[in-house]
């Protein structure tokens, strides 16, 4: 019994120790738990705020801007950046203005993915309402429809168009160029001529065509002296040549102003206000770089920043002396080319979906053309612009074959036989020809 005793003596001592060991463990556990509760409170960067911080990198990646964002925040110096890449050391000139209202016309009657490419161009960007001024400022919009298919364009879409954009309505038979260019004309104050060719127009699936055009003819405000106009030497990429200079000594007008450093020469004057519509020049030069390497490496938000924060002339205590190269040119973009690189690609193909327009998908743009015209003197500006898509209807789609080839030009054996039976009724061979000489006459050659 003794040994039994001692042996249940034994096992409620270890019983024991095994009991304080786990309470112990219990209160430490409890401790360290809330000494770390009250770690992560006092900290910051706590569970909920980590939560927290993770949706807001969330969003912030949701927000930067995407390529074709990066397209549409740029859309004014676009196709110039475009063109600067294809065509070095040119003049160049276009309007972002027209090509924008086209590109609303075209829109207008778009569905689909084809909408959703024109809009990721356009989208978000302001479209500026003008009221003509007559021989100073005009700005037009039509929409050019074959006379036999007149019945096919919905009126829905001739009632956008008129409302949104106070387009014309026009109907022709695209015999030849005339009428439109005669528009054209008439809009561009008789600056852009013939814009179009007879073979343009007399496209049998030419069905509409939707333009823009637009012009301003500008005096300055602060004009130049043309007796102060003389030869100077003008830098063309390295190369001295002699150019016709405009000058203006002294000017202390509020319609100028400008910003010199070590990056940029900035000139800008405005032209005469008319009917509250004050039009501004700016020439930007650059100081460091090349004018290509400038417009390349330049965005649109850039060069917004060279043109703000400039000093007017009038806050110039001796006022500033100006020298100008006059320029005269025209220039026309394949915008066609451009348009697709810029992402709208299903518009150009048989794919496109114009079902605004006609309640089907039988339109597509066969074209598009943008040319631009101007006149920098003394006087002022002359320029004007026009932009024109050109409306095909989709032809039926031949299936291209790539037949085999089979020519018979050495001597050769032959064989007539019966195709039924295999019977040979005549077999040979040609070295000899008939010579064309010989036989020229019989075909009257």
């Amino acid at each position: 019994m003794k040994f039994f005793s001692k042996q249940n003596g034994a096992v409620s001592l270890v019983a024991i120790i095994l009991i304080v060991i786990i309470v112990l463990l219990i209160v430490l556990g409890i401790i360290i738990f809330k000494s770390r509760e009250n770690t992560v409170s006092e900290n910051p960067t706590d569970s909920k705020t980590n939560t927290s911080s993770q949706e807001m990198v969330v969003s912030d990646v949701e927000d930067v801007p995407d390529a074709d964002d990066n397209i549409k925040s740029n859309f004014t110096y676009s196709f110039l950046k475009l063109e600067n890449e294809n065509v070095k050391n040119e003049n160049i000139i276009y309007s972002p203005l027209s090509i924008k209202y086209a590109l609303k016309l075209l829109v207008e009657g778009a569905s689909g993915n084809t909408k959703d490419e024109i809009e990721k161009i356009i989208e978000n960007e302001g479209l500026t309402k003008y009221k003509n001024i007559d021989k100073k400022l005009s700005l037009a919009n039509a929409v050019f429809i074959r006379d036999t298919y007149k019945d096919r364009v919905l009126d829905s879409y001739i009632d956008t168009v008129k409302e949104k954009y106070n387009s014309e309505i026009k109907y022709d038979s695209f015999e030849n160029a005339k009428k439109v260019n005669e528009w054209v004309e008439d809009k561009t104050f008789n600056i852009i001529k013939d814009f179009l060719n007879d073979r343009q127009v007399q496209n049998s699936n030419l069905e509409m065509i939707l333009i823009n055009a637009l012009a301003i003819d500008m005096k300055w405000k602060t004009k130049f002296d043309t007796d102060k106009t003389y030869s100077g030497i003008f830098d063309e990429d390295g190369k001295n040549i002699n150019a016709a200079f405009m000058h203006n000594s002294e000017v202390k007008s509020n319609g100028i102003s400008y910003k010199l450093d070590k990056d940029v020469t900035v000139l800008a004057m405005d032209l005469e206000e008319n009917d509250g519509v004050t039009l501004e020049f700016d020439a930007i030069m650059p100081n460091k770089v090349s004018l290509d390497e400038f417009i390349t490496s330049n965005s649109e938000e850039d060069i917004n920043s060279y043109l703000s924060n400039l000093k007017s002339a009038s806050d110039t205590k001796d006022g500033v002396n100006i020298t100008i190269p006059k320029f005269d040119f025209d220039y026309s973009i394949p915008l066609k080319n451009e348009l697709i690189a810029m992402g709208m690609k299903e518009a150009f193909t048989h794919s496109a979906d114009f079902s605004k327009i006609t309640g089907d998908t039988s339109l597509f743009v066969g074209d598009a053309l943008h040319k631009a015209d101007i006149e920098f003197s003394e006087d002022g500006i002359k320029a004007a612009a026009v932009t024109a898509f050109m409306m095909l209807e989709k032809a039926m789609i031949m299936e291209r074959t790539h037949p085999v080839e089979v020519i018979i030009d050495k001597p050769f054996m032959f064989v007539i036989r019966d195709k039924d039976t295999g019977e040979v009724w005549f077999t040979g061979s040609v070295y000899k020809p008939v010579l064309w000489d010989d036989v020229r006459e019989e075909y009257g050659r």
